[in-house]
């Protein structure tokens, strides 16, 4: 029989990493916590300051926030000031072997916003920090301690009973931390992935895909023109190894994105850079240089074993994301399951798996088995120049229709997440839309063959 264990009065919270799982944790535990009366000591380890720019402040990110998201920081009454925000964006610009169209917000509203992670690119120069990853711990620091030192080794005591001990600081200069509960939220950190899975309760790591990004600095005028208030999104796989790519618009910077099958290299930005529809949003005496900053993230596409032990839950990107989509949010989503877990049932294996991870598992994990039956429906379309061609022919249609735009909603949703997979799923196979896609398809195959007899 598992045993009954449960934060009291002056409990002790290790979290590991400060980025948003972690913050989202200490914030959502220290409300749930004062709203039952109980006093609890919140410590925050990372080793990262976000008030430094490049990879060495920031959580190697992409940067966006999807509209569900900040949906729900204002609801919580977390307003991101005006440095903070680098863009609204109102719509995506897809870009398919037929052709490319735009994707507006089906409101007209423009809700998701572009962050720095970290504070601004390494090279870039400013006043102010404009780190999201920062302005979120800030908001946060009230009745919370944050410590930036790397945190070298987590020891679980035989008996649950006991308190975890934790080893943090550098070499030669390390110190000890007892705690109650510890709450891993380091992300893919691969180092720190893999001192969980020796402690050998049952954790294994989620998968993980390749990325990499290229901040590039440039006239905000310019990206106006170029870009607009819209995300470009290249679908086909012109070259090997990558599956998706895309331009995402800052204030003064054109954050570049390319996510791949294995390990992405400098040179697959290169060859994403020299495709046309992505030069022409350049300037036409643009040259790489060396003093662009550049990261190499990862992507999970799995979720992890078991993500949690007695005394121990991981949370964010080591423990589940949505699949191809908004990792912040669900950084959000299980720190709120797991803060609540902890808060009104308790700290045992049990308690997470009869709590936290139900929860994450119906909304994430469970969800993502759709995400991925859409994802390969539409990278067989996109790899395909016909059915390409029948997709840009639908959402044309649908630009100048007064009725239901069912294909231009599902691709919204696709790339912005806003509702479910299983919802997307859903509307994908509606019978109407299934219906136009066939018809459209007949025409235009009739067209084709026509046109290969010579039928007038």
């Amino acid at each position: 029989m598992e045993n009954k264990l449960n934060l009291t009065n002056g409990s002790r919270i290790a979290v590991i990493g400060a980025g948003p799982a972690g913050s989202f944790f200490a914030m959502f535990c220290s409300q749930l916590a004062k709203h039952r009366g109980l006093e609890l000591s919140i410590t925050v380890f990372d080793w990262k300051d976000f008030s430094r720019r490049g990879p060495q402040g920031c959580n190697l990110c992409a940067g966006v926030i999807s509209e569900t998201l900040s949906k729900h920081l204002k609801a919580c009454g977390i307003v991101m000031p005006e440095g903070t925000v680098q863009r609204k964006i109102k719509g995506y610009y897809l870009q398919t072997k037929a052709g490319g169209f735009l994707l507006d917000h089906p409101r007209g509203e423009n809700k998701i916003t572009t962050v720095f992670r970290g504070n601004g690119p390494k090279f870039s120069g400013g006043g102010g920090n404009v780190s999201f990853d920062a302005f979120l711990l800030d908001h946060v620091r009230r009745g919370v301690q944050v410590v930036f030192r790397p945190v070298r080794e987590i020891i679980l005591a035989p008996d649950p009973r006991k308190t975890v001990r934790i080893i943090h600081g550098i070499k030669g200069q390390e110190s000890s931390f007892e705690a109650d509960l510890v709450v891993c939220a380091f992300g893919l950190n691969k180092v720190m992935m893999k001192k969980i899975r020796e402690l050998a309760f049952g954790y294994i790591p989620p998968r993980t895909l390749g990325a990499a990004c290229l901040e590039i600095p440039l006239d905000k005028r310019f990206i106006q023109r170029r870009l607009g208030n819209n995300i470009l999104i290249c679908n086909w796989r012109t070259q090997s190894g990558i599956r998706i790519a895309g331009m995402i618009p800052k204030k003064n910077y054109v954050t570049v994105n390319v996510i791949g099958r294995g390990h992405v290299g400098a040179e697959d930005i290169t060859r994403f850079l020299g495709l046309p529809v992505v030069r022409e949003r350049l300037p036409y005496d643009w040259k790489r240089s060396e003093n662009l900053c550049r990261c190499s993230p990862k992507i999970a596409t799995t979720a992890s074993k078991r993500p949690y032990a007695d005394r121990l839950v991981i949370i964010g990107d080591a423990s589940c994301s949505r699949y191809y989509k908004n990792g912040i949010e669900s950084a959000y989503f299980t720190a709120l399951q797991a803060a609540r877990t902890v808060v009104n049932r308790g700290i045992s294996a049990r308690d997470f798996r009869s709590g936290y991870y139900r929860q994450v598992k119906k909304k994430i994990i469970t969800d993502n088995l759709y995400g991925k039956m859409l994802f390969l429906i539409y990278n067989l379309v996109y790899e395909s120049s016909f059915f390409s061609e029948v997709l840009l022919r639908e959402v044309s249609r649908e630009e100048g229709f007064v009725g239901k735009k069912r294909m231009r909603e599902i691709l919204w949703n696709m790339y912005t997440g806003n509702i479910t997979y299983a919802r997307i799923f859903a509307r994908l196979v509606n019978p109407i839309l299934q219906w136009q896609l066939i018809v459209t398809t007949v025409k235009i195959a009739y067209a084709k063959i026509a046109g290969r007899i010579g039928v007038r």
